[in-house]
């Protein structure tokens, strides 16, 4: 009797693993945990599911992607600059390589890859999704942390007024419109921003400096040493000129704003730390 237990205690155990590692090969939302990770999988994984409308007029659409280790899905941006929108697949990509240069990592992962012979940004669909921002206001739920939100929110600010963001309008009317529901919240309520394609406008100004009223002090210091070259060689594969130089205006404007408040203020009314975020 107790060979045949040990037996059956071992061929359970030996099983085990096995089973437990093929669901970890197909799973995707719990392995891949790093934003290189994240990137090589976009950028190389094989399309196993394609639902979006195919045709010339499609713009965006969803994905499922496999690498052989992983499967997650994928959002699929094709505009092109071209209408009368402007709106632009490379400015997803500019907005995330611009976002891991300032050490932010708020911005989902996205990369640019052919997607149906077409040039396209493939974004990264978020885990542990709860809802948008237009969402939450809608159903009037508060965070349970509020001063972590509100130090997250004014990161969003600041990076909105850096890239010229056209979504995401502080205006009071616009408070539970649909430029809103690109701000995602995890169930851990952190905050993650995607769908830039309406962003990097060649405005000189800031939209909104009135509601930046902190900043992440790691920011600003990194927004203090930002120049043209640094912008030109991160994004120039995917900004014109006149962009860049409009994005390095409003770096500028954004520097002198907060030194401005920190002369009015004192630093520790203005500046925080924004906890690192994976």
């Amino acid at each position: 009797m107790p060979t045949r237990l040990a037996f059956l205690i071992f061929f359970v155990v030996l099983m085990l693993p096995a089973r437990a590692d093929g669901q970890r090969a197909r799973d995707s939302t719990s392995s891949v945990v790093t934003r290189a990770e994240m990137e090589a999988f976009l950028l190389r994984a094989e399309v196993i599911g394609d639902a979006g409308p195919h045709s010339d007029a499609a713009r965006s659409w969803r994905v499922s992607l496999d690498d052989g280790n992983w499967k997650h899905e994928a959002g699929v941006e094709v505009a092109d600059g071209s209408d009368p929108t402007r709106r632009d697949y490379k400015f997803n990509v500019a907005a995330y390589e611009l976002n891991k240069a300032l050490g932010l990592n708020l911005v989902v992962p996205s990369v640019e890859r052919v997607m149906r012979g077409r040039p396209a940004s493939l974004t990264w669909w978020l885990d542990d999704f709860a809802m948008n921002e237009l969402d939450r206001r809608r159903r009037k739920l508060d965070p349970p942390d509020l001063e972590r939100w509100n130090e997250q929110m004014q990161a969003v600010r600041v990076f909105d007024e850096l890239i010229s963001n056209t979504y995401r309008d502080t205006s009071p009317p616009l408070y539970l419109n649909t430029v809103w529901d690109n701000l995602l919240i995890k169930t851990d309520w952190s905050i993650w921003i995607t769908d830039h394609t309406g962003a990097f406008r060649i405005r000189r100004q800031l939209q909104d400096p009135e509601s930046l009223t902190r900043c992440d002090r790691a920011l600003l210091g990194r927004l203090r040493v930002v120049n043209r070259r640094l912008l030109q060689r991160t994004l120039g594969k995917y900004l014109s000129s006149k962009q860049l130089d409009a994005l390095a205006v409003r770096r500028e404007l954004l520097v002198r704003h907060f030194d401005e408040q920190i002369a009015k203020r004192g630093k520790a009314a203005v500046l925080y730390d924004l906890p690192t975020r994976q």
